[in-house]
């Protein structure tokens, strides 16, 4: 502790000594500063405050536990659904199932479309493995391979969302072994159903 406060003192010295050292013109020069009349260098996206959107919160998955919410009990779920394996090294009592948030809440939206334009980033650890289900009639559990289902009504109320706010879409596909060949390598037949399917129902 003595030797940081020691070297706390040398460096408050040294930039007393720097400063002393320079003329008051200019470092009166140095702190004045017109914003108005800086050159502009670069600009950014407008959409640049952008956010994110759990896929678990799309779905509804073992998610982590509110803040302040430890000891909780789980939220009901209704149908069973096959949840997500704890990340490696984490404890899994931090972690409860959640169910699907309501994209539609007129207050959210209009929250949200007041942050717009906007990215809206829908992915996250669950996206890895969440089977999109292109049916009318989504099955209960996930197929081997997979650790959630994404069912159409889910994912065109994503879209609905991004369209209500003035949001562009930003996702994921499934990359969990349920999307992989024999030969452990990956294809794309659950990310053309997805695109697809978000294809038809974009241009609606």
């Amino acid at each position: 502790m003595e030797s940081i406060a020691a070297q706390r003192r040398f460096c408050i010295i040294a930039l007393v000594l720097a400063l002393g050292g320079v003329p008051l013109q200019v470092q009166a020069q140095a702190v004045s500063l017109d914003p108005a009349k800086m050159p502009r260098i670069g600009s950014v996206d407008e959409r640049f405050g952008s956010y994110n959107i759990e896929m678990a919160e799309v779905t509804g998955g073992n998610f982590r536990k509110p803040y302040g919410n430890k000891g909780a009990k789980a939220a009901p779920r209704k149908k069973p659904v096959q949840l997500a394996s704890t990340s490696a090294g984490m404890d899994p009592n931090l972690y409860q199932y959640r169910p699907p948030i309501d994209l539609s809440n007129p207050r959210l939206r209009k929250l949200a479309a007041a942050l717009g334009p906007a990215y809206v980033r829908v992915s996250g650890t669950w996206a890895d493995s969440v089977y999109f289900a292109n049916s009318d009639k989504p099955p209960a559990n996930a197929p081997a391979g997979y650790n959630g289902v994404l069912t159409r009504k889910q994912w065109k109320g994503v879209i609905d969302f991004t369209h209500a706010v003035n949001a562009e879409l930003v996702t994921s596909f499934a990359t969990g072994t349920g999307t992989r060949n024999a030969q452990g390598v990956w294809t794309p037949k659950g990310a053309s159903a997805w695109l697809g399917y978000t294809k038809s129902i974009s241009e609606a």
